[in-house]
């Protein structure tokens, strides 16, 4: 079998027949532990959420097949409205979780992080720490990690931030992610909700609102 060479792996800007597999890729990386249908439906409302605020979007394709993705927001480059298109389809496919008790927990899960997330937020911004630039969804595949595709892929979605005159940006993030590629890239942990294990998630969880600061150059 010839090896993939995730080195050379072209970054270029999100394109409508890549959804299927990305969202593929979130129900890997985040709902694995409900069935098939539910992780799906789970990882197209989340995928729809993210989407819904996005601004800026990329994917890294190896073979013709997106193996990662990276989505971002600049404040002033959003044209739409809060209802927008992708908004409306996670709310239809939250109501369709509901419908059986695996997706209730799996609607709790997501609408459960966005909270935190907006808590996380406040009290960045009540300590002084406000942002028009958001790192909104960073994913690789397993097979496609370790070979400098995320810092690739992290790189150019900071040359956007700089492109549009950004200083700083944050993004919301867990300890069931790579939280060392952040501190490693320089990011600083601004705030931080720590819960106990419950029915909702295995084991002690931690969530994280990371702050950087955009390069002045390339």
């Amino acid at each position: 079998m010839q090896e993939i060479e995730y080195e050379t792996a072209t970054i270029r800007p999100l394109q409508r027949d890549d959804h299927p597999a990305l969202i593929d890729l979130v129900r890997r990386t985040w709902y694995a532990d409900f069935s098939e249908r539910i992780g799906m439906l789970a990882a197209e409302a989340d995928w729809e959420n993210c989407l819904a605020r996005t601004t800026n979007a990329y994917v890294a394709v190896v073979d013709g097949k997106p193996v990662a993705l990276i989505l971002g927001r600049i404040d002033s480059r959003e044209t739409r409205n809060r209802c927008n298109a992708h908004a409306r389809r996670y709310l239809r496919l939250l109501g369709g979780l509901m419908r059986s008790r695996e997706g209730l927990r799996a609607a709790h899960e997501i609408v459960g992080v966005l909270a935190l997330d907006r808590m996380l937020r406040s009290r960045a911004s009540r300590s002084g720490h406000d942002y028009a630039a958001e790192v909104v969804l960073f994913a690789l595949s397993p097979e496609a990690r370790g070979h400098g595709l995320g810092k690739r892929m992290f790189l150019r979605m900071l040359d956007d931030f700089r492109r549009s005159g950004m200083t700083k940006y944050f993004l919301f993030t867990d300890t069931s992610c790579n939280v060392g590629f952040y501190a490693h890239h320089g990011l600083e942990r601004i705030a931080s909700i720590d819960l106990d294990a419950s029915r909702y998630h295995h084991g002690d969880m931690s969530f994280y609102l990371y702050e950087g600061a955009v390069p002045e150059h390339d």
